[in-house]
């Protein structure tokens, strides 16, 4: 057994650092891991502590979730909405930030055992940004299932009734019914479309900006390094930001307008 300090060019593929029976434990799940009991330190040690007069700390959690909960009202052009969809969003943004910053402490992914790195950065692993998108994704559908009924999720994919309601009223609504009823299917593929561009997008962003970041490292002494891990950490914030920000406007317009809702009031 050995530990160590190393720098090589990040694998594309995560690597397994230890098994547990025949189930690999690679090093971006023990980020995970990682990231998760930082998250769940926080939750039981300092949010018990919040008061009425905030503190310094208490201050940056507020002034995080008003910036937060004010982007997705922005996005959905609801308030209503914004309360909805604000744990999700806010959980997905605030996850992404951490996971994308993390990597960026001195030392941190440098720690190796045998000749592994122990630690990876969460959304350098496909996995990993797989895993959310498709979570994303379904939660999407499961809230339009409830927003419209089951038979009116599925008339959103597979308008039947639209074309026999057009064949009735003439042969021009009828054909019209059937060109809706295939941009229905269309939209199928469009879910699809959906996880594989959120998952390759911030992936593709994250992983390149990690190779670029420990080639330059490794080519120049101080001072390029330096400013090139601060555009790094702004880059995977923004990315977070980008990432949950699409899946706010997928969430809208996964529900009725807001002018149909204001009707049935």
């Amino acid at each position: 057994m050995s530990l160590g300090f190393e720098r090589v060019l990040t694998a594309i593929q995560p690597e397994i650092v230890f098994s547990i029976g025949n189930f690999g434990i690679a090093n971006s799940t023990l980020m995970i891991a990682l990231i998760a009991i930082l998250f769940l330190w926080i939750g039981l040690y300092n949010v018990r502590k919040f008061t009425i007069v905030p503190g310094t700390f208490q201050s940056i959690v507020e002034m995080i979730y008003e910036s937060i909960l004010g982007l997705v009202q922005q996005i959905t052009g609801s308030r209503d909405h914004a309360e909805k969809i604000f744990p999700v969003i806010a959980t997905i943004l605030v996850y992404f930030a951490v996971a994308n910053v993390i990597g960026l402490l001195p030392g941190l992914t440098d720690i190796t055992y045998k000749g592994i790195a122990v630690l990876r950065t969460p959304t350098s692993d496909f996995n990993t940004v797989l895993g959310v998108s498709l979570a994303a994704v379904i939660a999407l559908n499961i809230v339009s299932m409830r927003e419209y009924g089951f038979f009116g999720y599925l008339n959103n994919y597979f308008n039947i009734k639209g074309i026999i309601n057009g064949f009735k009223k003439g042969m021009t609504e009828g054909f019209v019914g059937l060109i809706e009823f295939f941009v229905g299917l269309l939209d199928i593929i469009g879910e699809v479309a959906k996880i594989v561009s959120l998952s390759f997008r911030l992936f593709g962003n994250v992983y390149a900006g990690q190779v670029l970041a420990i080639i330059i490292m490794g080519s120049f002494a101080y001072i390029l390094p330096a400013v090139w891990a601060i555009m790094s950490g702004f880059t995977g914030l923004l990315q977070g930001m980008v990432f949950a920000a699409l899946v706010a406007v997928y969430y809208t317009l996964s529900l009725k307008p807001i002018e149909d809702i204001t009707k049935n009031d």
